[in-house]
């Protein structure tokens, strides 16, 4: 039996901190003015990974605390921590490890869609000190915005045999987000790009839970046709993945 597309990131936290985007500064501003931190308690950011998200809101001066599940981003994102007010620990978004009403505010990164929607809003609510939003973000890659895109979203298609996978999990994505939030919710888009090199494209695609480790045939497959694909589309050694960052706030 397969192992769960959630679980698939072990041995990955070089790679995904390495080639996944990080997210524009606009998004990040914005985040920042939805948050009322007057308490003084931290911000957590649930399913933090290797710590993108969680650096960028503490260089604003957040008080942030990471929670990441996967032990390899989990010693990752310790390892590159240059802000003095973020700190990481072990915990899910279903078990938090955090005291009754500790903590001001909650974001997740590029990661509710791995959670269980009714578990994860009580656990929330029974952590927060604050009528905060809750702010849930993702860097969403756009599919079919020229030739290029559809062609990358083509051969993700072909190469990967887990990739339908994902957009399951993206088609679900909207029920859950209904279940999780106790009323209206908003959001908010940004645009975002990454300029990726030949190496940079297959780092970023293999970064993905669809992707396949190094050695195998699907691997080496993937590998060749991605680098065939950067050099049909490539401008002065460089391929535009363009992204919509798309910010979900409200109250549980």
């Amino acid at each position: 039996m397969a192992r769960p597309l959630s679980a698939a990131y072990a041995n990955k936290s070089e790679i995904y901190d390495s080639a996944r985007p990080s997210y524009p500064q606009e998004a990040i501003l914005f985040i920042q003015r939805q948050l009322d931190l007057s308490l003084g308690l931290p911000v957590l950011d649930v399913g933090s990974g290797t710590g993108i998200l969680t650096r960028q809101l503490a260089a604003t001066g957040m008080p942030m605390i990471g929670i990441e599940p996967d032990a390899n981003m989990l010693a990752k994102a310790k390892a590159k921590n240059g802000q003095p007010s973020a700190n990481y620990r072990s915990g899910t978004a279903e078990q938090l490890g955090a005291a009754p009403c500790s903590v001001a505010a909650l974001v997740c990164g590029q990661s509710f869609h791995w959670f269980e929607p009714g578990k994860t809003q009580a656990e929330f609510r029974r952590v927060l000190a604050t009528d905060n939003p809750v702010i849930l973000i993702w860097n969403i890659r756009s599919p079919d915005c020229d030739e290029f895109h559809r062609a990358y979203e083509q051969l993700l298609n072909d190469a990967f045999e887990r990739y339908a996978e994902t957009l399951q999990i993206d088609e679900a994505l909207e029920s859950r987000v209904q279940q999780f939030f106790s009323g209206p919710y908003e959001e908010r888009t940004f645009h975002n790009s990454q300029q990726l090199s030949e190496s940079g494209l297959l780092e970023r695609t293999l970064s993905c839970s669809y992707a396949a480790q190094p050695g195998t045939l699907e691997y080496r497959t993937a590998s060749n046709a991605l680098n065939a694909l950067h050099q049909e589309y490539q401008q002065n050694g460089l391929v535009s993945l363009n992204y919509k960052t798309r910010v979900v706030y409200g109250r549980i």
